[in-house]
């Protein structure tokens, strides 16, 4: 079997020697778990960015509109504005960083990739705007490619339905898969017992030749299982689940606390090199 990798402008990411880590840089002022006005001030992002990497981060997801459940959708003008100065800041600041973008604009991206940023991160997973997998391939970035599609989210998704999503998207796009990273997109149309299916299946995922990422930090389902209200006190939560899905194979993280994150996974790799040996 051919080795996995991610690929974006000209670096990869080996996949299934690590689990790579990326660190969450919310540039909005209503985000779930951190939002706040300082959030689109550049230099406390760099600052932030500095801590980010420091705990652990082998890259940074930068996103200046917010998602979470009654999120208010904003322009490409007013998203632009928040996010194009903090971007070339942390672009500046950290050259070589793997930078990416969550957008679900093809406007917003083709900015976002003239100005640096590495790979796009689209919640709609190419299926909203036919120009986001063009501008993608037109500057050669990677792609996290999200399951998310319109539908009642009490109602349960299989991992039969995700892997069609995903196999249809790679194959309606032409994105290489080696520049693709595919998410279940836990907390969005995939919600309640689905979440836990899909995690606990993942690997099932894992021979459509791209990389697995799964963004399950600080996310209202793991705040029911753990009995913790307060997002910002889930890290906890989130770390253990981080830890298992290390365990499983999964290629990258998506989190708030890199420094959790990154000892949970030391952990996890120690128990993969010796289970089974005696």
């Amino acid at each position: 079997m051919n080795q996995r990798i991610f690929r974006f402008r000209g670096s990869s990411w080996p996949m299934g020697q690590k689990t790579y880590v990326l660190g969450i840089l919310n540039v909005t002022p209503d985000s779930f778990s951190d939002g706040s006005v300082q959030n689109i001030d550049p230099h406390y992002q760099v600052e932030k960015a500095a801590r980010l990497l420091e705990e652990g981060a082998d890259g940074l997801d930068l996103g200046a509109e917010s998602t979470r459940p009654g999120h208010q959708a904003v322009s490409p003008e007013d998203e632009w504005e928040r996010l194009g100065p903090v971007l070339r800041a942390v672009r500046k600041a950290f050259p070589t960083v793997p930078l990416s973008v969550d957008t679900q604009k093809a406007a917003i991206a083709y900015r976002a990739l003239a100005e640096g940023a590495d790979i796009i991160n689209d919640i709609w997973g190419l299926s909203r705007e036919p120009a986001m997998a063009r501008a993608i391939m037109d500057h050669g970035a990677g792609c996290i490619l999200m399951y998310n599609v319109e539908g009642n989210p009490a109602e349960p998704v299989s991992v039969a339905e995700l892997r069609a999503f995903f196999t249809r998207q790679l194959e309606e796009t032409s994105i290489p898969p080696e520049t693709v990273l595919i998410d279940p997109g836990i907390g969005f149309r995939v919600q309640g017992d689905s979440s836990w299916q899909a995690l606990t299946h993942s690997h099932e995922l894992s021979n459509l030749g791209a990389g697995i990422l799964i963004g399950h930090s600080r996310k209202r389902f793991l705040g029911a299982a753990a009995g913790v209200v307060n997002p910002g006190e889930r890290d906890l939560a989130t770390a253990v689940l981080s830890a298992l899905l290390a365990v499983d194979g999964v290629d990258v993280l998506r989190v708030h606390n890199p420094d959790a994150t990154r000892q949970a996974v030391a952990v996890a790799q120690q128990w993969r090199r010796f289970h089974g040996t005696h």
